[in-house]
């Protein structure tokens, strides 16, 4: 691989790693309401770190040096429910969501988690799955009723599915919930809520 092949995945890399912070989380839906389109695959991470990676003050061969303490921590313990979330949620970050998502299943099989059952649906989601996605909102909002961010994004899968009347009832909670945020007015707005 060319020197510059190299540096130019590795700040593209760091460059999504630092905006997906922003994107993917609870508003993941923003792109569905905004009509923006879909994160596109960012750099592979699967290569392993060179000596001038891990070279002191190289972000990129910090973040190499962590995947694959992490992928040993696992490798030694497949049950380190811990180290298996942190896989899930750097593959999420660089938009790599099918391995972010097996990574996230076997947590789950660990460990039950409210939070990292919606990182699975917002997987499920960005890979086309929406049936998925929102089995796996749902699970998380009954795990979790206080908080909205699952409530949102299953209101958004239910709108992915042609389901806008369940939408609907999910976006006059959210409106309640959080009356003043401007995500969930775009969401009443989207299903035509009041």
């Amino acid at each position: 691989m060319k020197r510059e092949t190299i540096i130019f995945t590795a700040c593209g890399f760091l460059l999504g790693l630092t905006l997906g912070s922003f994107v993917i989380g609870p508003k993941i839906a923003q792109s569905k309401l905004a009509g923006a389109p879909v994160a596109a695959d960012a750099a592979p991470v699967e290569t392993p770190p060179t000596a001038s990676d891990t070279a002191a003050g190289n972000p990129m061969g910090t973040v190499m040096q962590q995947l694959a303490s992490l992928k040993a921590a696992v490798a030694k313990n497949p049950n380190d429910a811990d180290a298996l979330v942190q896989l899930g949620d750097m593959y999420m970050q660089a938009a790599k969501f099918p391995q972010a998502a097996e990574y996230l299943q076997r947590a789950l099989a660990v460990r039950d988690d409210a939070a990292v059952r919606m990182d699975l649906g917002i997987c499920y989601k960005q890979t086309n799955q929406p049936e998925k996605a929102l089995a796996e909102f749902q699970r998380s909002a009954a795990m979790a009723p206080d908080q909205w961010q699952p409530l949102f994004n299953e209101a958004i899968a239910l709108i992915d599915l042609h389901r806008p009347d369940e939408a609907r009832v999910i976006a006059a909670k959210l409106q309640k919930m959080r009356p003043d945020d401007p995500e969930v007015q775009k969401l009443v707005a989207t299903v035509g809520g009041k």
